[in-house]
């Protein structure tokens, strides 16, 4: 990222770089705050809570702030955050959610929110800057914590191909996310990159082979009807 923000080129002001910074902060907290509430066994019910939450976060933020969608805009967003409720649902064995898991889902959520609002305040003259100032704070962070606990990041038994990979794939997506929220309405842009889980769902049926259960169908096909009522708006 740091070599295509400086081939491209930009103006930041260190207000675009502190949103950019805020950005990568809150997103760190969302991805810890997630992991950290899946491995308590409730994935049915922490993914669906987040998804919604990171959703609902610029939505409020943006209506807030003064942007109105056109009514037909306003039905796909309700069917979006429904689409994302959905999509999130994990497996078919009941699950109890803790205050604690509770909390985790919900900060997750809003880590994830803030992220979406925080980039969508940094100025177009920035051009990528900000995404370079996110990834540099949440990555000196995850060095303050290794080198705090003493414990050194290792692939383990994964591909680093993969894992290296899906991080070239993170950080294009937050730049598409990026140009396309300077170019619309946060409530709007940030309500159909909220609508992810409709590919990671279709990927795990061509990659892996799962087959969908009735909520994702019903997911994929109140996602389609967003996708259909926003840009119709």
């Amino acid at each position: 990222m740091l070599v295509v923000a400086t081939v491209i080129g930009g103006s930041p002001s260190g207000t675009d770089l502190g949103y950019g910074a805020l950005a990568g902060l809150a997103g760190l907290a969302g991805v810890a705050m997630l992991y950290r509430g899946l491995a308590s066994g409730a994935m049915s019910l922490v993914a669906p809570i987040t998804g919604v939450v990171a959703v609902v976060v610029p939505i409020v933020v943006g209506v807030g702030g003064g942007e109105r969608p056109a009514v037909l805009q306003y039905a796909g967003i309700v069917a979006a955050v429904v689409a994302v409720a959905l999509l999130s649902v994990g497996g078919t064995r009941s699950a109890r959610l803790s205050r604690g898991t509770l909390l985790l889902a919900l900060g997750a959520g809003l880590g994830f929110g803030l992220f979406y609002v925080a980039i969508a305040r940094t100025s177009m003259g920035a051009e990528l800057w900000p995404l370079v100032a996110a990834r540099g704070a949440s990555v000196a962070v995850l060095l303050a914590v290794c080198a705090t606990t003493r414990r050194i990041p290792s692939f383990g038994a994964a591909n680093p191909l993969v894992i290296l990979g899906a991080g070239v794939f993170d950080v294009s997506a937050n730049a598409l996310y990026l140009l396309a929220v300077h170019g619309g309405l946060l409530s709007i842009v940030a309500v159909l990159v909220s609508l992810y889980p409709v590919s990671t769902v279709l990927c795990s049926m061509v990659v892996l082979g799962e087959r969908l259960r009735a909520p994702q169908v019903a997911g994929v096909g109140a996602a389609l009807v967003a996708v259909v009522l926003i840009t119709a708006g």
